[in-house]
């Protein structure tokens, strides 16, 4: 964690350490549980670069099956990003953390400023006390049986919100909706996004190259992983008024 801001900041940004952050969401009940960073490729920014922590309450209450609510906080202390904060579900059973987007609940940012750790606290508070509301929500993706035709579709959006038009060569994009477990099987809309998800963050996706073995590469930028998890949320949940 930074001790101090990027040299390139202006006189005027104002630096709030991020495990002060931390420290105030903590003493809320939440406790961290995982972390990364973008890794820059300019060496003397790796300090100060975007990175990402991920909050679950004490005593994780478990929304839908083995479905746990978390808080998902992105900052840099290079100038490019404030505190952002979403929503996020934690699946126990793959392990893969999604982000629900903020045309659910409203996105959350905070600009550097001297109360900026009390008012992500603040707010962290405020997402648990929604979780009634998402877990309404999860239960009508999972009632929601998509056609064969809406799930291609559903994977060519993903394919589109992941590459855009840098999409690697021999990708299939019905290749998204490939299950990895057992417990993924299925044509519900909880289920087709949870797969999708995986295989485009996660990557290993195979691709159709002929006399060469090559798969999708795992997506490291945490804006990235932030981004495409809050546009693929949005993509599915625009499938409950279809």
């Amino acid at each position: 964690c930074a001790a101090e801001p990027a040299d390139k900041v202006s006189a005027r940004y104002g630096f709030v350490p991020t495990i002060d952050v931390v420290e105030e969401v903590r003493s809320r009940g939440l406790v961290p549980v995982f972390a990364g960073q973008t890794l820059s490729r300019n060496q003397d920014n790796r300090p100060f670069a975007k990175h990402l922590i991920r909050f679950r309450p004490q005593y994780a209450p478990t929304v839908v099956g083995q479905t746990v609510p978390e808080v998902v906080l992105m900052n840099s202390h290079d100038g490019s990003s404030g505190f952002k904060l979403w929503l996020g579900l934690f699946r126990m059973v793959c392990c893969n953390g999604l982000i629900i987007s903020d045309s659910v609940l409203g996105q959350v940012s905070v600009a550097h400023r001297s109360n900026a750790a009390q008012i992500v606290g603040d707010r962290s508070v405020g997402f648990m006390g929604q979780i009634d509301h998402i877990e309404d929500r999860v239960r009508r993706f999972m009632n929601r049986v998509l056609s064969p035709h809406e799930q291609t579709g559903l994977a060519e959006t993903a394919a589109q919100i992941r590459w855009g038009n840098d999409r690697p060569a021999g990708l299939r994009h019905t290749d998204l909706l490939l299950n990895r477990r057992l417990e993924d099987a299925g044509n519900s809309l909880w289920a087709v996004l949870n797969r999708i998800q995986e295989n485009v963050i996660k990557g290993g996706v195979n691709l159709n190259r002929p006399n060469r073995q090559s798969s999708t590469r795992v997506l490291r930028s945490v804006s990235d992983d932030a981004r495409v998890n809050d546009q693929l949320w949005r993509a599915a949940d625009a499938l409950i008024e279809a």
